[in-house]
C-alpha cells in the first residue's frame, strides 16, 4: 500500500490511510485486523516523527510497540513478512532524513550495509534486533545534524557526550575543558536544550544503558559501566525512577 502524506509535512495522512486501510482489509479477508493495522500507521508516524526530531527513545519506544501489533499478511511466512517490512521502514526513514536535510553521503553506508544484514536475518528475533539498531543508527545520524542549530560550546558538549558515556562528565568538567564560566555554561545549556548538563548526560546514559540492555548479554553492572555509572544499586535507583522498572526487570520484559 502506497503510503500518503499530508502536503507540505512528513506525516501521515491518517484519515486517507483509515479509509484504504478498511478497504484493503476487506478485499484481502483481514477486515478484523483493520483497527491494528491503522494503530501500526499511527505508531510508524510516531516513529517518523522521533527520527525528525532526534529523539532516539520515542522512535525506539514506537517501533516496539509496532513490532508487538504484527497481523496476518499476504506474504509466505513471518520471516518474509518482517523482512518486508523493514524494508519499507528503511525506506520510509531514508525518505524523513533527506526531507530534514541530512545528505545523501551520510545516508549510502548505512543503508546499503542494513539492506545486507535485512536480507541475511536467519529469524524474527534478528528482524527486531536489526530493526531496533537501525531505528537507533539513523536517529543519532540526524542528532550529529541537527546539532548545528546550538551554539559551538553547546555542540562540543553534546558531541563529547555521544562520543563516550563512560567519562567523566559534569558541569565542572566541560567548564575546565572548554575554558568558560561554570555559571555562565550551565545558564547557555539550559537554556538551548532545555536541561542541565547533568540531567541531559544522566538521560543519555540511561537510555544507552537501555539499548544495551536489549541488544547485549553483558551483566547489569558491566553496562552501568559502560555508561559510565560505578554504582550498580545507583545505577538500578536511576534506570527505574526514568524507564519504570528495573535494569534486569526490562531485559525480560522488552527483549
Amino acid at each position: 500500500m502506497e503510503i500518503q502524506y499530508r502536503k507540505g509535512t512528513g506525516e501521515y495522512d491518517l484519515k486517507e490511510e483509515k479509509k484504504k486501510t478498511f478497504s484493503v482489509a476487506a478485499e484481502s479477508g483481514l477486515g478484523k485486523h483493520a483497527g491494528s493495522m491503522i494503530r501500526r500507521y499511527e505508531l510508524m508516524d510516531d516513529l517518523l516523527r522521533g527520527i525528525r526530531d532526534g529523539n532516539e527513545y520515542q522512535a525506539l519506544q514506537a517501533l516496539r510497540a509496532r513490532n508487538q501489533m504484527k497481523v496476518p499478511g499476504l506474504l509466505k511466512d513471518e520471516l518474509t513478512e518482517w523482512k518486508y517490512d523493514l524494508i519499507q521502514t528503511k525506506a520510509l526513514i531514508i525518505q524523513e532524513l533527506r526531507r530534514n536535510r541530512v545528505v545523501d553521503v551520510l545516508l549510502d553506508d548505512i543503508h546499503m550495509g542494513f539492506t545486507q544484514h535485512i536480507y541475511e536475518a536467519a529469524d524474527v528475533e534478528e528482524c527486531r534486533k536489526i530493526g531496533e539498531e537501525m531505528t537507533a543508527r539513523f536517529c543519532r545520524l540526524n542528532q550529529l545534524k541537527s546539532i548545528s542549530s546550538y551554539s559551538l560550546l553547546v555542540q562540543k558538549i553534546l558531541l563529547s557526550v555521544d562520543m563516550d558515556l563512560s567519562r567523566t562528565l559534569t558541569l565542572q568538567y566541560f567548564a575546565e575543558n572548554l575554558n568558560v564560566n561554570r555559571s555562565y555554561l550551565s545558564n547557555l545549556f539550559r537554556r538551548e536544550v532545555g536541561m542541565t548538563i547533568t540531567d541531559y548526560v544522566t538521560d543519555r546514559r540511561i537510555r544507552t544503558a537501555a539499548d544495551l540492555l536489549l541488544t547485549t548479554s553483558n551483566p547489569v553492572k558491566t553496562v552501568a559501566k559502560q555508561v559510565g555509572i560505578m554504582d550498580v544499586h545507583y545505577f538500578s535507583r536511576i534506570f527505574k525512577r526514568k524507564m519504570g522498572m528495573p535494569p534486569s526487570q526490562y531485559r525480560e520484559e522488552k527483549r
